[in-house]
């Protein structure tokens, strides 16, 4: 991912605009593995400065799929702190992002229909959203996920 997806324009301005990154050598700083349960590399770890863990993800990804994982991550990171106001605007975002990306896609789409549920309270549109994740992705674990 160093020579390929970090280098790239738009995952470096994304990283640089909403993320303090920083790059471990597993190989050079073995005691990384185990503090970070980072036993393949590479290994993409989201997380505040409270050491809460928002997004994980573990294997070589290229730039688009890249910037759904952190686009995902900030999704998490704000519904799991309460900052609701800032979910319709992340859904979005990540719902562009994710667009045509089998695997973050659907989560993308569930996760759009958890902002508007918080965003209005109303259930019956957290269903609709859901039946189109169930719908577009029916064999995606999100797509099993929203069919309660």
């Amino acid at each position: 991912m160093g020579t390929v997806t970090y280098p790239d324009a738009a995952v470096a301005s994304y990283i640089s605009r909403h993320f303090i990154p920083v790059q471990l050598n597993v190989v050079e700083r073995p005691e990384v593995k185990e503090r970070f349960h980072a036993h393949w590399t590479p290994t993409l770890i989201l997380f505040d400065g409270d050491k809460v863990e928002y997004r994980r993800s573990e294997g070589y990804v290229d730039p688009k799929r890249c910037l759904g994982e952190l686009v995902l991550g900030r999704f998490k990171a704000a519904l799991n702190g309460g900052r609701y106001q800032d979910l319709p605007a992340l859904a979005r975002e990540a719902l562009e992002i994710t667009r045509g990306d089998a695997w973050r896609e659907p989560e993308a789409l569930y996760w759009n229909a958890i902002a508007a549920y918080r965003a209005t309270g109303d259930g019956k549109q957290l269903s609709d959203l859901w039946d189109i994740v169930i719908e577009r992705f029916p064999k995606s674990d999100w797509g099993r996920k929203a069919d309660i």
